[in-house]
């Protein structure tokens, strides 16, 4: 081998030496800014690997209150690889939030210390509060989160005595996973018969009015509307052609609810009932920002907001069925028509659900009752003109009574027929935030990975049919006789 040829071969050597080198530093270079600046991107069709946005918003409170969370997940070996990967993704959001995966026979001392008696089980510590789940999924691991947060538990009444739906009938009709999904904000649900109780109770953070088919007794309505003046917030869903009574009670907070069902024909192209209007048009505000899921609301009644406001009163229309709906009255629906008719009824977007705020500026906050005026002088009775009231007690800096009402044309959209299709659950549970003064978790739910239905339109149905049944056989009785001709042919050659 001569001088010329070891040197190209020591040249040729030297370049493969130095780009392993290079490609090992790139390589080494590439990972370190990995592991310190982690990525994930979650290719799946439904978002699998992606936290919901209120786990997000739930993680950002935790961030911006300083508050730092520890997870001790007991686990046996079959589910911590679920476990960790779950963990992983909230610990990529907050980097505030550790976890340690503990197997509790290994570790039994640990595990009796933490009162951990089977497995799975996760351990959550967030400043001196814990919280136990023995479920590994987003949806739990967020309302233990949640629940840490709160100082107390919010109680939800819900008024009985009118043949409303039973808050524990498990039925189609009832309201369990309703009151479910509420229980697991950490609010306690519980049931009030105003006509045995003297009012609505002071420890409500909200009344709920599902679907009564009676309409209250002028008493109950009188103990709604003090209540409603202390600042109380009221949820109501309604059915059509009931309860006038309620109506009418209603319009004095802003919102006329007509005797009418609301007929929408896209529902019927998307596969459902006429009388089973889907909802994707939404107004922005608080309770449907960034709310981008349809909703179902069958056998609604419109609702809408008045022209002639009551003074401290602003209303807002939320909600609206499609450009293709209208309303019948039931007259119509009883007789099996319903066709539009311009005399009685009204063209979509039909409004469904609405909002209204209540400022009572004759009684101030309770919460702020201790709070004087600048002179530090006891309040004084002043008289405001234009109202009602002759005297009201007022007192300098101290903000008035405000009530929330939120107004729903159907109460069938929460019932346990319908709760879990598409966004009527994520909307429901929005409201009550709202009302609960909670606005800060409003966002769309994590949801659990448990089986959900599968809604076909009637295309993607006749689609299928079409396919599976007379494309798929017909393409193989083509191919055989293709093939045992073929084969024919070359047998007599």
């Amino acid at each position: 081998m001569t001088k010329e040829e070891s040197y190209k071969k020591l040249v040729l050597g030297g370049g493969t030496v130095v780009g392993i080198a290079i490609f090992l530093a790139i390589t080494f270079l590439v990972q370190f800014i990995t592991l310190q600046h982690p990525k994930r991107w979650d290719v799946t069709r439904v978002g699998k690997y992606t936290l919901a946005p209120q786990s997000t918003k739930v993680l950002d409170k935790y961030k911006k209150m300083n508050i730092p969370i520890e997870v001790l997940a007991f686990f046996g070996p079959q589910d911590k690889a679920v476990a960790g990967d779950l963990l992983d993704q909230y610990r990529d959001m907050n980097s505030d939030l550790q976890y340690k995966l503990i197997d509790p026979d290994k570790q039994r001392a640990l595990a009796v210390q933490n009162k951990v008696e089977a497995y799975p089980t996760l351990v959550i510590k967030a400043g001196d509060k814990v919280e136990r789940i023995t479920t590994i999924d987003e949806e739990t691991f967020t309302n233990a989160l949640v629940k840490l947060l709160r100082e107390e538990i919010k109680k939800v009444y819900v008024l009985k005595g009118h043949g409303e739906p039973a808050t524990d009938d498990k039925n189609p009709t009832g309201f369990d996973q309703a009151k479910a999904q509420i229980e697991k904000q950490n609010y306690k649900v519980e049931d009030v018969l105003l006509l045995r109780a003297p009012s609505v109770p002071d420890d409500a953070a909200m009344l709920i009015v599902a679907g009564p088919k009676t309409d209250p007794m002028e008493g109950e309505l009188e103990s709604i509307r003090k209540y409603l003046k202390r600042g109380g917030k009221l949820m109501v869903l309604l059915t059509p052609f009931e309860t006038p009574k309620l109506a009418s009670f209603l319009k004095e907070y802003g919102f006329v609810t007509a005797d009418d069902i609301v007929v929408d024909r896209m529902s019927r192209v998307l596969g459902g009932d006429y009388l089973m209007p889907v909802i994707t048009s939404y107004v922005k505000f608080p309770i449907t920002k960034n709310f981008n899921v349809a909703s179902i609301m069958p056998m609604s009644r419109s609702v809408r907001v008045s022209r002639e406001l009551r003074p401290h009163i602003e209303s807002k229309e939320l909600a609206f069925t499609s450009p293709v709906s209208w309303t019948i009255n039931e007259e119509q629906l009883k007789s099996g028509n319903a066709n539009f008719d311009e005399k009685t009824g009204t063209k979509g977007p039909i409004p469904v659900m609405a909002v209204s705020t209540y400022t009572n500026v004759a009684a101030p906050n309770k919460k702020l009752d201790a709070v004087k005026g600048p002179d530090m002088k006891p309040a004084k009775k002043t008289t405001r003109p234009n109202d009602t009231s002759k005297e009201f007690d007022h007192e300098p800096n101290l903000e008035p009574n405000k009530a929330r009402i939120v107004v729903f044309g159907s109460s069938q959209f929460a019932s346990n027929r319908f709760f879990k299709i598409q966004g009527n659950s994520d909307l429901f549970m929005n409201t009550v935030s709202w009302l609960a003064e909670e606005e800060d978790l409003i966002a769309i739910r994590p949801k659990s990975e448990k089986a959900g239905p599968l809604v076909l339109t009637s295309r993607e149905s006749t689609m299928i049919f079409v396919v599976v049944l007379m494309v798929v056989p017909i393409a193989w009785i083509i191919a055989g006789i293709f093939v045992y001709t073929l084969r024919k042919r070359t047998a007599l050659v």
